[in-house]
C-alpha cells in the first residue's frame, strides 16, 4: 500500500530538523557587534591615512574628497560625518603628520649621560625621519602656501614645546658634565638642525638635476649626515 511504512530501510531516510547551535549563532553576533563597535574608529582612521597620501600626492587645492574616500573604501558623507569639511580635515592631517614626528622623537632611547653622542642621535633621528616619510614634507610644502594657516595655536601649543623639550634636556646634560657651552641658543640650535636636514631632503631632485649628482646616493646621505652633526656640534662644544 502506498501509505504503509518501508521497515526495510530502502525507503527515503526520514528528514531530522537539527537542532540550532545557540553557542555558534551566539559567538557571530558577538563578533558582529565587536565589528560594529571597532567600525567607526577604523573609518576614521582609515579616511584619515587616505588623506594624508591623497594631500602629499595633490597637494591641498589638487586634492579631492571623492579620492579620499574611495581610497579608505568609505564614502564622502562619513568623511563629513568624522572631518566637517575637506579645510578641517587638512588640519587634522598636518597634526596627525606632527603628532606621529613627535611620538616618536619622544620614544627615543637617548644616553643623556653621553651628550655628544645624544646630540648626534637626535639629528640623525630627524634626518632619517624626513626620508621615511616624504609625506611630511609635502604636506608642509602646501601648508606654506597658506602661510602657516592651518598650523596656528593649536599645533604650535601641542608640538613645537615638546620637541625643543628634547633638545634642551641633550643641551642641560651637556653643560651639566661641561662638555657643552652654557650660552648656546636652543632656539638657533633648533633651527639649524632642521634646516640642514630638512632642506637637502625637500630639495633633493631640483638640487640633484642643478648639480648633476644624485643627492639620494647612499653614501652621500651619509656623508651630509656626518656633516650636520659635525657642524652642530662646533657650535655646543666647549672649547
Amino acid at each position: 500500500m502506498a501509505n504503509e511504512i518501508d521497515w526495510t530501510g530502502s525507503g527515503p531516510a526520514p528528514r531530522v530538523k537539527a537542532k540550532p547551535n545557540r553557542a555558534k549563532s551566539g559567538r557571530a553576533k558577538s563578533a558582529k557587534a565587536r565589528r560594529r563597535a571597532r567600525a567607526p574608529d577604523q573609518t576614521r582612521e582609515a579616511l584619515l591615512r587616505a588623506a594624508v597620501a591623497e594631500f602629499a600626492r595633490e597637494g591641498y587645492g589638487g586634492a579631492r574628497v571623492e579620492r579620499i574616500s574611495k581610497a579608505a573604501k568609505s564614502n564622502d558623507r562619513m568623511l563629513y560625518y568624522y572631518f566637517k569639511s575637506k579645510e578641517k580635515l587638512f588640519h587634522e592631517v598636518i597634526e596627525h603628520c606632527y603628532a606621529d614626528l613627535v611620538a616618536r622623537e619622544e620614544a627615543l632611547d637617548l644616553d643623556l649621560s653621553r651628550p655628544r653622542e645624544a646630540l648626534a642621535a637626535l639629528i640623525a633621528f630627524n634626518w632619517n625621519y624626513y626620508w621615511e616619510h616624504p609625506e611630511l614634507l609635502s604636506i608642509l610644502a602646501s601648508e606654506n602656501l597658506f602661510k602657516g594657516r592651518h598650523v596656528k595655536n593649536n599645533i604650535r601649543r601641542s608640538f613645537s614645546n615638546t620637541q625643543l623639550g628634547v633638545l634642551d634636556r641633550v643641551l642641560a646634560s651637556g653643560v651639566e658634565r661641561g662638555e657643552f657651552r652654557s650660552d648656546c641658543d636652543r632656539f638657533h640650535l633648533y633651527l639649524s638642525i632642521l634646516s640642514l636636514t630638512y632642506f637637502y631632503r625637500a630639495n633633493l631632485y631640483t638640487l640633484s638635476s642643478y648639480m648633476q649628482i644624485d643627492l639620494a646616493e647612499e653614501e652621500r646621505r651619509n656623508a651630509w649626515l656626518a656633516h650636520v652633526q659635525a657642524m652642530i656640534g662646533q657650535l655646543v662644544l666647549v672649547e
